[in-house]
């Protein structure tokens, strides 16, 4: 008898998640792949966590993927905090794990009430029933204000917010930098929470053993990527004297411990770490300072912790 294969049917985010997301599933041993541009379903190449007929994805707004996925139609998928919040499904998906992940590079988005050039609306407390709030977000956007006993009249849009500058007393935009407000005018007057990509799963998904040991699985390789990317592995010489070594070492906290070994010429040591991208720059100059040589910065390979 033939057994029957047990896996995640997973949806992947069309629109300005979809090159950054679909980016960190290749890295991470999970490329997918097209019939053509135009195509909606991809097939994912890792069948050992994703055999057929679970190796087809697909690929639809964010803004759908929470909803589909708390009814049960797919086990797994990427949206983002907002979308799930406006699709009213926070207790029916689990949220697995958050990525720095946006199209800007910014690697998280902001909700705000913003209003536009001119207007005499200085906090969200001066929003009247007369007043017109234009959002992509209407359920968010009740909520939030309703919270806080503020209750304008709540139209709907479909983006491209700027422009209703003419239309609106104010807008609950999402934003990543923030530019297009500032130069179409618009002053923000509140913000109403910080949206990262997410990637969730279904409640029936996390209640399955097999599938809650895949997701755990995926949830794991995800993250060694993102781990790859905010870090460098750096390497240097010293050539002089046990306090100039103790000096580097002091300077180079590794994930775990820097790693020593003698040079060739047994004149000095080679130091490697793993460090935080951000320090790189700083770290070479107290590097140098302290006495080592040829320092190399290079990218990292993904890991597991």
């Amino acid at each position: 008898m033939k057994r029957k294969s047990v896996g995640c049917r997973l949806l992947v985010p069309d629109g300005s998640l979809k090159d950054v997301v679909e980016r960190l599933l290749a890295e991470a041993g999970f490329p997918i792949s097209y019939s053509g541009q135009r195509s909606y379903k991809g097939v994912i190449g890792n069948a050992r966590l994703f055999p057929p007929p679970y190796n087809v994805v697909t690929r639809m707004r964010p803004w759908d993927i929470p909803w589909v996925i708390a009814d049960g139609k797919a086990d797994l998928g990427f949206s983002a905090d907002d979308l799930i919040g406006e699709a009213g499904c926070q207790r029916k998906v689990t949220v697995i794990d958050r990525y720095p992940l946006s199209r800007g590079g910014v690697g998280k988005t902001r909700l705000v009430i913003a209003v536009p050039p001119g207007s005499r609306i200085r906090k969200v407390a001066d929003l009247k029933p007369q007043h017109e709030l234009v959002t992509e977000y209407p359920r968010l956007a009740r909520q939030w204000l309703k919270a806080r006993g503020v209750r304008p009249r709540i139209r709907q849009c479909h983006g491209s917010l700027e422009g209703f500058d003419d239309f609106a007393d104010a807008i609950f935009e999402n934003v990543e930098t923030g530019l297009s407000l500032e130069v179409a005018g618009f002053r923000v007057i509140a913000q109403v929470m910080e949206s990262r990509c997410c990637l969730i799963a279904g409640q029936a998904a996390i209640k399955d053993a097999s599938k809650s040991a895949i997701i755990d699985q995926v949830r794991l390789l995800l993250a060694s990527v993102i781990d790859a990317r905010q870090k460098r592995t750096l390497t240097c010489n010293v050539l002089t004297s046990l306090a100039d070594i103790n000096e580097v070492l002091r300077l180079l906290p590794g994930a775990d411990s820097p790693t020593v070994s003698e040079l060739a010429n047994k004149r000095g040591v080679a130091v490697e770490a793993v460090v935080p991208a951000g320090d790189v720059p700083s770290l070479i100059c107290q590097l140098k300072a302290a006495g080592a040589t040829s320092v190399i910065v290079s990218p990292m390979s993904h890991w597991a912790k």
